[in-house]
């Protein structure tokens, strides 16, 4: 029996939220006006709020990526991608690795958007990448990646690869977001979990991976 392991990003192999640091990384590139950015701020505040959904908060912080070329906008991601797979966390390469090492399939589970984590999944060497869809100018269309959505992913990925009867043997994430598809693991790991993933899964075990230090 095929076994499986699931790895959520933002928050869990890293610390923090990658849209944020994608949007930092604009700023710094002269590519993400002032505006633009209080706008993908106010974007944010009002999905937190209740009053936009992920897709459009998240289109707000990409839409400057629309405006680049091709070339220049795949450059970008793709040392955008690097960027983030620096400071990723050791002891959850290390994690990674050792599931690997012993012949579990990693998938790589994700809210964040296909546009960068497409550069990301291969520097991890992950075997598979399941994240929220970006069109072909980097803007989030479809479904976000989280939560039920999560689990509809990966017993989708499992089906059409005809491993239905794997065996999910560990779940990695940091928000009740991951909640649905860490319940699906026989080791749900909780990754300096948020109080409401604290709340929601109370018996799982946690992990204190600690952030990579800045030189």
């Amino acid at each position: 029996m095929q076994q499986v392991a699931v790895f959520d990003f933002d928050g869990t192999i890293i610390h923090g939220d990658s849209v944020v640091d994608m949007l930092k990384k604009g700023r710094k590139a002269k590519k993400v006006s002032w505006l633009s950015f209080i706008r993908a701020a106010v974007a944010g505040a009002l999905y937190h709020a209740g009053l936009y959904d992920a897709i459009t908060s998240k289109r707000h912080a990409h839409a400057f990526l629309a405006a680049m070329s091709e070339e220049e906008r795949a450059q970008f991601l793709q040392s955008f991608a690097q960027s983030l797979v620096d400071r990723a966390r050791p002891e959850a390469l290390k994690q990674l690795q050792a599931h690997k090492d012993a012949g579990v399939h990693v998938i790589l589970c994700s809210a964040s958007g296909d546009c960068y984590m497409q550069y990301v999944a291969p520097l991890l060497g992950v075997d598979a990448l399941l994240c929220t869809p970006c069109d072909e100018k980097g803007l989030p269309c479809g479904q976000n990646c989280r939560g039920e959505e999560k689990v509809r992913r990966v017993q989708e990925y499992l089906k059409e690869r005809e491993m239905t009867n794997a065996l999910l043997v560990a779940g990695y994430g940091d928000t009740a977001g991951d909640a649905p598809i860490l319940r699906q693991c026989k080791t749900p790991v909780l990754v300096r979990p948020k109080k409401k993933l604290l709340k929601l899964m109370p018996a799982a075990q946690i992990a204190d991976w600690k952030d990579i230090k800045k030189s």
